[in-house]
């Protein structure tokens, strides 16, 4: 099979955002084209040689329709690398997304489908790094030998571990500030979540681990921006945030899905912390200290504490 340029762009996309599904595929890759038909047949032969991998279950969308969902493949990655003459595609994580957690893999693409969006549009602000949840770390003979993502804090007495969704580095003006990602499908109650993710983060951040994901940080904190099904559950899950004081729940941010989109996720005031004010992820360029955290006006603004 000859790739073409159409080919590649599809390859690209898959091996950016690892889970994709077809309609996302099409809305990324090929957004004039009406009928969804010949998106699949193109997938289909993409399947057949081997450059991308289906799911073998179908996922069931929003919309009512069903379809499978593709990740990249070891070929298609090499094939990437040739295009481009970029090694660094080959470090694309290849292992197959397990069944049970492709809703969960699809929601992490589209957030970051909507970070990248949001940034494309916002002049002055750029996406530094992005980091997923099974992006590999490579051993001396480059083989995968763990996460990147995944820390484990302590062994003993008690294990204590933090595994984020994803992590993004956000640059303005020189300033950049690492927020992690809590991609949450409103399956799991709000005092269970507090619980269990809480002690990870508040470590993370005594330890300064986010400067070993991005040594760029200029910042000697995080966020953890959590998203989440819609406001209620949104509103369930700060309360109980907010009640673990001892566990850095200044670092935590909170907004529904209809809110986290290209439009509003960076400017609008759309983020919720952990007192319930609302406010916007970052000040609009124009700000001259917006990213600032050399100042506590500035750091709160990051963090839009109000």
């Amino acid at each position: 099979m000859k790739l073409t340029e159409n080919d590649v762009r599809v390859l690209a996309a898959v091996a950016r955002y690892y889970v994709l599904s077809a309609a996302q595929i099409r809305r990324q890759c090929f957004p004039h084209i009406r009928d969804g038909r010949a998106v699949r047949r193109r997938l289909s032969r993409l399947v057949a040689h081997h450059y991308i991998a289906r799911s073998a279950a179908n996922v069931a969308f929003s919309t009512g329709n069903a379809g499978p969902a593709y990740s990249p493949t070891q070929r298609g990655c090499e094939a990437l690398a040739v295009y481009y003459g970029d090694d660094a595609w080959c470090a694309t994580n290849t292992r197959t997304p397990r069944l049970d957690r492709l809703y969960h893999w699809l929601d992490i693409s589209e957030a970051h489908w909507v970070v990248d969006q949001a940034i494309a549009s916002a002049e002055g602000v750029e996406l530094g790094a992005w980091i997923n949840e099974w992006q590999p770390v490579l051993d001396a003979d480059g083989n995968p030998s763990g996460f990147v993502l995944h820390t484990q804090l302590r062994e003993a007495p008690h294990p204590l571990s933090c595994s984020p969704d994803a992590a993004f580095l956000l640059d303005m003006a020189g300033h950049r500030r690492v927020f992690y990602v809590e991609i949450d499908r409103g399956t799991t109650g709000a005092r269970r979540i507090a619980a269990s993710k809480m002690k990870g983060y508040a470590e993370l951040a005594r330890k300064q681990v986010h400067r070993r994901h991005f040594p760029a940080t200029t910042f000697n904190d995080f966020s953890i921006l959590f998203v989440t099904v819609d406001a209620r559950h949104r509103d369930r899950v700060r309360k109980e945030v907010a009640k673990q004081t001892d566990q850095r729940p200044d670092l935590w941010l909170f907004a529904a899905r209809d809110e986290f989109t290209p439009a509003k996720m960076l400017f609008e005031p759309v983020m919720h912390d952990h007192h319930g004010h609302v406010g916007a992820l970052i000040e609009r360029p124009s700000v001259e200290h917006a990213l600032d955290g050399t100042s506590s006006d500035s750091d709160q603004e990051v963090r839009h504490v109000s």
